[in-house]
């Protein structure tokens, strides 16, 4: 088998037909599948050289054409479904919507009747609950307690509540019984309180009574207190003035004296300060003249060295000390002498 029949394997027009297919439960296109398999594996090559290198490269191209070719066979494949399946999804949609709305007109009536009868419910369920709201009074006065009661009274329970009549009767009685239960129980809670805001009143009145008689008893203790208290202090004063006028005079004696003892200590220093740099300028001048000193006997000490390092290699004496001269004051590049 030859590369070129491999390829006339997926150049069949029948293509297409076969993606989706089975016969005896098996995909038609595995036939396909299977021969390009044994096919490809029929031919053979030698890897190790270059013809067999070029057949290795050119059969996986030649086997990815045919992978390209199968996939695309299945896609037109499926793209003739996709066709059919968007018109059959666009007729379920029509006959959803037209039917629907077709439901929706043949029930109207009956929807209408049905939301009016649940509006009637729901209204007369919420004139029950208005009818016990009106015995939830939580916190309130007898006043208020007594407004809702004869309003709940005068209340008319008629034909007009239809099947909810009894329960309406129910929830008056409901609501009346609370509601003088209520209004007796605050009555004689504010009774209660009454009393005891009184008995208050009265506690309050002896307290105060008791508070001002205290409070002048205090207030005598008090002045008599703080007039012993301000003759003491009047005493206090005058010796605490005597006894800081002693102390200033004192202190003025001894900040003298201190103040003449620092300007004396003061010039003690500033003497030992001036003979101390005297002293430490004429030290560093010996110090600097001595390396002075030393740096030149070294300096002498070397170029004699030299000189007679050169004198011994033949140099005369007079150009053996210009030569060394001249490389000290570096006339002569890439010489130097080393200190």
């Amino acid at each position: 088998m030859t590369e070129k029949a491999l390829t006339i394997i997926t150049q069949r027009e029948d293509l297409p037909q076969l993606f989706g297919k089975r016969i005896e439960n098996q995909a038609a296109i595995e036939e396909v599948i299977s021969k390009i398999e044994t096919e490809s594996r029929s031919i053979t090559f030698d890897i190790d050289t270059k013809d067999g290198q070029a057949t290795c490269r050119s059969l996986a191209a030649k086997i990815a054409s045919a992978k390209s070719a199968l996939d695309k066979a299945g896609k037109a494949k499926k793209d003739e479904y996709t066709v059919t399946t968007k018109l059959i999804d666009a007729d379920r949609n029509l006959a959803k919507s037209r039917l629907q709305a077709l439901q929706d007109e043949i029930r109207q009536p009956l929807t209408e009747l049905e939301q009016r009868e649940a509006q009637r419910k729901a209204q007369h369920e919420a004139n029950l609950d208005e009818m016990v709201d009106l015995s939830a009074l939580v916190g309130a006065d007898s006043s208020a307690i007594s407004e809702r009661l004869t309003a709940l009274q005068d209340k008319v329970i008629g034909d007009d509540w239809q099947e909810y009549k009894s329960q309406a009767l129910e929830a008056k009685d409901f609501a009346l019984k609370a509601l003088r239960s209520q209004l007796a129980e605050t009555k004689q809670r504010e009774d209660e309180q009454a009393e005891l805001a009184r008995l208050r009143a009265e506690q309050a009145h002896r307290e105060q009574q008791e508070r001002e008689e205290r409070i002048a008893r205090e207030a005598t203790a008090k002045a008599k207190a703080d007039a012993e208290r301000q003759a003491q202090q009047v005493a206090q004063e005058a010796e605490r003035k005597e006894r800081e006028a002693k102390e200033r005079e004192a202190r003025l004696i001894a900040e003298k004296e201190a103040s003449e003892l620092r300007a004396k200590q003061q010039a003690i220093d500033a003497a030992k300060r001036e003979r101390d740099a005297i002293e430490a300028e004429r030290l560093e001048a010996e110090r600097l003249e001595a390396k002075r000193q030393a740096n030149k006997k070294h300096r002498d000490a070397i170029f004699i060295a030299a000189k007679d390092d050169l004198v011994a290699g033949g140099v005369d004496e007079e150009v053996a000390k210009q030569v060394i001269k001249l490389i000290h004051t570096n006339k002569i590049s890439n010489v130097t002498i080393k200190f």
